[in-house]
């Protein structure tokens, strides 16, 4: 009888505490809660860190005819809300071990780059503009095609060079336009 009972509490406290790690991405949006929305021109995709207010944006720069830069198609900064919002250049750290990218023209959609994060290697992101020239990027999240739209690092600051601990991933599914969530534990 005692064994049953363990048991019954054993599987109780397995379930609760799968269901505590199991959060979705309507449960994790609050983490945007105060934080500022980059305004900035462009915008494909910003980053928000746990640390601190402010955001790595991720912009298409766009020629004067509406086409992408084909030499410099995509901007990375900083927007520094936690100073006066000033634009900043990425420092050699953060462009060599995280924010930076490896970018190249689609051999299959004309005015299309294909392009991965080092942060990121894995994950192939495709920026192009929309009917409207209007920037949009997409990569897998979750398994699907999505829209990218944004990031959440959760990162450890008490060293020297700061250690990633997940990022989570948000974004609208292609085909039926749902919030798409994933998150990539380090």
């Amino acid at each position: 009888m005692l064994n049953k009972i363990s048991l019954i509490l054993f599987l109780t406290v397995i379930s609760y505490s799968t269901q505590l790690n199991a959060q979705t991405g309507e449960e994790r949006l609050f983490v945007f809660e105060d934080r500022t929305i980059p305004d900035d021109k462009n915008v494909l995709f910003y980053i928000h860190k746990n640390t601190n207010p402010n955001a790595i944006v991720y912009a298409l720069n766009i020629l004067d005819d509406g086409t992408i830069n084909p030499k410099d198609p995509i901007e990375v900064f900083w927007r520094r809300y936690q100073e006066d919002g000033r634009k900043k250049k990425l420092g050699w750290l953060e462009k060599t071990f995280a924010f930076d990218f490896k970018v190249k023209a689609s051999e299959t959609k004309e005015n299309s780059y294909i392009f991965s994060l080092i942060a990121m290697k894995n994950k192939q992101l495709f920026a192009t503009q929309n009917k409207n020239g209007g920037p949009q990027v997409a990569t897998k999240i979750d398994g699907k095609l999505s829209h990218l739209d944004r990031i959440y690092l959760m990162v450890d600051d008490t060293k020297t060079i700061q250690e990633v601990l997940s990022m989570e991933l948000f974004g609208r599914d292609l085909k039926t336009g749902k919030l798409a969530y994933e998150k990539i534990i380090k």
